[in-house]
């Protein structure tokens, strides 16, 4: 949906099979007010894109950084696989909800929603994709001629927008500007409360995405850990130590399949990870079986969805 390219990635790296990233700071506004100063007509909008899957894997979950204007409109469309969208700054309008930090928002594939407005001050969103081959979705033709459209996503964009029959399942938007959140087949919504699950497919899926969130009270220890396919874990709030390394709000880590994890310490003030599993095998968080009755975990192990002992 953005269009605006930006430069590779800053990464941390240590421990082999583990990546620390992080997203870029100046929230809504974009890095160094990008977004904010921007002269381009229909507003500016910047993204960044982190990948949960190796680069040779058939896909791989997306977790795109977006920064948009205030006040830009992207009419309804759809993507070809489940998405989240996760507001972390300003506010975002999507259907007839206005979305504030740490609320979200679950789609189907091939369902038509939106628009999206962005609110006064811009806004800053996750929007994840179970497969980043299927993103790209489409616009109904009678958006061909949206000036949104035509600025950031015209034909020499990076991206052209594509437009498209609209799936049967929306054929019943023809001829509306906005869709109602109730009316949107199989449409989820909630706010990150701190123990939330979603599944980002059919739940019968081996395949599916899922996103889960997790917060660990201030001292809390979790022993080295390790999944069985690649995970994600974002600090959306508050600090932890991985190992010798200290991470804070956005950062996110990226954890290949059967990489030892080292042992995880919330901080003075606990931590809140947003993880997002890239399928249901990387859900259960597997620790040494020699750890299980040691009592400075126990509040780790109660605490973690799906924790295994092997």
């Amino acid at each position: 949906m953005i269009m605006t390219p930006v430069e590779p990635k800053a990464v941390r790296d240590g421990i082999p099979g583990l990546t620390i990233n992080r997203l870029r700071p100046g929230g809504k506004d974009g890095p160094d007010g990008i977004v904010r100063d921007s002269d381009q007509l229909s507003g500016a909008a910047w993204f960044e894109n982190f990948f949960v899957g190796g680069p040779d894997d058939p896909w791989r979950l997306a977790i795109p950084d977006v920064r948009m204007a205030r006040n830009q409109l992207w009419p309804m469309h759809w993507h070809d696989c489940w998405i989240a969208v996760i507001v972390l700054d300003g506010l975002c309008m999507v259907g007839d909800w206005w979305m504030e930090r740490g609320d979200v928002l679950i789609t189907p594939a091939k369902v038509e929603y939106g628009p999206l407005l962005v609110g006064p001050k811009g806004c800053q969103l996750l929007e994840i994709f179970a497969q980043d081959i299927l993103s790209g979705g489409g616009y109904a033709p009678e958006y061909r001629d949206h000036p949104t459209l035509e600025y950031l996503q015209g034909k020499k964009s990076i991206a052209p927008a594509a437009f498209l029959p609209r799936p049967d399942i929306s054929a019943s938007n023809a001829g509306r500007q906005t869709t109602p959140l109730k009316e949107v087949p199989g449409v989820l919504t909630g706010h990150l409360s701190g123990n939330g699950r979603w599944d980002l497919g059919e739940a019968s899926d081996p395949d599916r995405g899922v996103m889960l969130e997790t917060t660990f009270a201030a001292g809390t220890v979790i022993p080295s850990h390790r999944h069985n396919d690649w995970r994600g874990v974002l600090v959306f709030d508050g600090s932890m130590r991985v190992g010798d390394t200290s991470l804070t709000q956005d950062d996110l880590l990226v954890i290949e399949p059967g990489t030892e994890v080292p042992q995880l310490v919330a901080g003075s003030e606990g931590v809140h990870l947003l993880s997002f599993a890239k399928t249901a095998a990387a859900e259960p968080t597997i620790f040494s079986l020699a750890d299980r009755d040691e009592p400075r975990y126990q509040t780790a192990f109660a605490t973690v969805r799906e924790a295994a002992f092997e």
